[in-house]
């Protein structure tokens, strides 16, 4: 009689994954003049980009366009360690569109992302991030 519910439990825990928990990092020049959005997915001990949306000036890009109106980009290189997040966005015929460059740091419950943001030919821009919006 024991078996039964020490199976289903079991079983449960076999078949039970890690949640995976999604937010926004918003990165935005002070003025406003270019932002690098992206969805940042956390669970797997990488990470692992969702979506991007790009400003500079007058000009958009849009990873989705459910994320808002803009020229298709796609996620290139993206890579966090306890310090540092590289993010890259590539347009359709693989050119670099967008490259975030940004160091971490906390103190307490604090916790600050600042760094740059280039996009070729448009220029490049000292951003700080908003993690967690």
């Amino acid at each position: 009689m024991i078996r039964l519910p020490a199976i289903a439990v079991l079983g449960a825990l076999l078949l039970a994954s890690p949640a995976l928990s999604t937010e926004w990092i918003s990165c935005a020049e002070a003025g406003g003049a270019a932002s690098f959005d992206y969805l940042a997915g956390n669970g797997t001990g990488v990470l692992s980009i969702a979506a991007v949306t790009i400003t500079a000036g007058e000009r958009v890009w849009a990873s989705d366009p459910a994320n808002g109106p803009g020229d298709p980009v796609s996620i290139g290189q993206q890579f966090e360690d306890a310090t540092t997040i590289s993010v890259d966005a590539m347009g359709a015929d693989f050119e670099k569109v967008a490259e975030l460059r940004l160091f971490k740091a906390s103190e307490g419950d604090m916790l600050v992302y600042a760094g740059t943001l280039r996009i070729p030919g448009m220029g490049a821009w000292a951003v700080a991030c908003d993690p967690g919006s």
